[in-house]
């Protein structure tokens, strides 16, 4: 069989177009190698191809079996968990608003929050539908594109006449999407050694000194955002992203991140006019609960003194009792909600929202590691560490441990912003889930090599004969 009828017989067998280009690129690769060892060992251009071809086993089991490998696998798991906790999101809402009406009663409930709230999660829900089913290999090709509208985006909602609590939280949800563009930067700089790094290093920095720029103050997302950097940037040297000598990697990484502990400690004990009065107020609430009692820290005080309150099935009005003087109604159905699970429904309904939280992020965070697209891995990777510091954030806010009170909830808060942040970011990491075996690398290697001393080799892929 020629080669061209061969690929043409091959690519039949695979019903999308995308896992189609990607496996018949490898197969490309893999017959032209064949072919050139053939060569070397004295056969004509054309027995050679012939042989290769033939080496490759029959096109159409070849192609099925690849067909069954190189498909969308929708990851059902992760879907309905995302949509169970949603549920609990909702229901929570609901009992919460009902729970601080002056006049409680449904129909209430429904028209002064009741309707946003389902609304705003049908909202997320779409936006989280509609990412799982795009290319995010875009964030590769385009992601120099992305990050001037990414700034650009912050300088308008710097300029846009919000409110102060309003202008927070925009920012905050904006600045909290940058670890998905870093995941295109990496991606960009790989084999590029200290010059890729660098790059990336630079250009994540850049995002807190812009926002301090606007804002006059850093944002509660700033110090997230360099976490989970710092995490990815750790990875990518660790799986040799960058190419050249890790050694120097590692020792940039490591200064870096020293540098930036030590900095922080002095600003946050020594020099804290970077924050904002409220900033402040919670720094010193955090570090002296017992002075702060009476003002910044009474909320913080009030959540550790009522964990001791809380049954294993609930306790009837405990959900008044936390907002007494305390976080009103939209507060209790956002930062506060693992606080009205636990008061109101009780410790093993909240233990088990808690532990959804965190099973999400966790099963996703494996998946995305063992993708063999680095794009792929560096994207869900960042996805799923922002779901597991988000839920973790909002678990010490509700115990009364928190350095700030804004951060991202996953599927649980009240909101537009939060529902519409945590559908990017979840249907970004569904669709890394779903397209692992169907995107590849933009340019792969056509045959893998390896470094043993100061010599690399090549490995060749063949196929054996059944005879053998």
């Amino acid at each position: 069989m020629e080669y061209r009828e061969y690929m043409d017989t091959l690519g039949e067998q695979i019903k999308n177009a995308r896992a189609r280009r990607m496996v018949l690129r490898e197969i490309q690769g893999h017959i032209e190698e064949q072919c050139a060892a053939y060569e070397a060992q004295g056969m004509g251009s054309q027995e050679a191809m012939e042989q290769a071809v033939l080496q490759m086993g029959d096109p159409v089991q070849t192609g099925a079996e690849l067909d069954r490998i190189h498909r969308p696998r929708t990851p059902w798991s992760l879907i309905c968990l995302a949509l169970g906790l949603t549920a609990v999101g909702i229901v929570t809402q609901f009992l919460i608003f009902y729970n601080m009406a002056d006049s409680p009663s449904w129909e209430n409930v429904w028209m002064h929050n009741g309707r946003n709230t389902v609304i705003y999660n049908l909202i997320g829900l779409a936006v989280m539908l509609g990412m799982m089913y795009v290319d995010y290999s875009f964030i590769g090709r385009h992601v120099y594109f992305l990050y001037g509208l990414y700034l650009g985006g912050i300088f308008i909602i710097h300029m846009w006449p919000l409110s102060y609590d309003q202008s927070q939280s925009a920012f905050y949800h904006m600045v909290s999407l940058y670890p998905i563009l870093l995941a295109g930067l990496v991606y960009r700089g790989r084999k590029k050694g200290m010059k890729g790094l660098w790059l990336c290093m630079a250009l994540t920095f850049a995002v807190p000194a812009f926002c301090v720029g606007c804002l006059g103050h850093i944002n509660s997302a700033c110090p997230e955002i360099l976490l989970i950097s710092g995490i990815m940037l750790l990875t990518a040297v660790h799986r040799n992203i960058f190419g050249g000598r890790r050694r120097w990697q590692w020792l940039t990484l490591a200064g870096t991140a020293a540098l930036c502990v030590v900095g922080i400690g002095y600003m946050a004990v020594c020099d804290n006019s970077w924050l904002s009065g409220n900033q402040r107020a919670r720094l010193f609430c955090f570090l002296h609960p017992e002075k702060a009692a009476n003002g910044a820290g009474y909320v913080a005080i009030r959540q550790r003194e009522l964990l001791g309150s809380y049954s294993l099935w609930g306790q009837q009005g405990l959900v008044e009792r936390l907002a007494d003087g305390g976080p009103g109604g939209t507060d209790l159905a956002g930062a506060y909600v693992l606080s009205a699970i636990f008061a109101g429904v009780g410790i093993l309904a909240g233990v088990l929202v808690v532990s959804g939280l965190l099973y999400f992020g966790g099963k996703a965070l494996r998946i995305s590691l063992g993708q063999r697209n680095r794009l792929g891995m560096l994207t869900g990777m960042a996805c799923s560490l922002s779901l597991l510091l988000h839920s973790a954030v909002l678990i010490a806010i509700n115990c009364g441990y928190s350095l700030y009170y804004t951060t991202g909830i996953p599927f649980l808060a009240y909101g537009l912003g939060y529902a519409v942040t945590n559908g990017v970011v979840v249907g970004l990491l569904l669709c890394v889930c779903r397209n692992g075996g169907i995107l590849g690398e933009e340019a792969s290697a056509r045959a893998e090599s390896f470094r043993l001393g100061r010599h690399r080799y090549r490995l060749r892929v063949e196929r054996l004969s059944d005879q053998d």
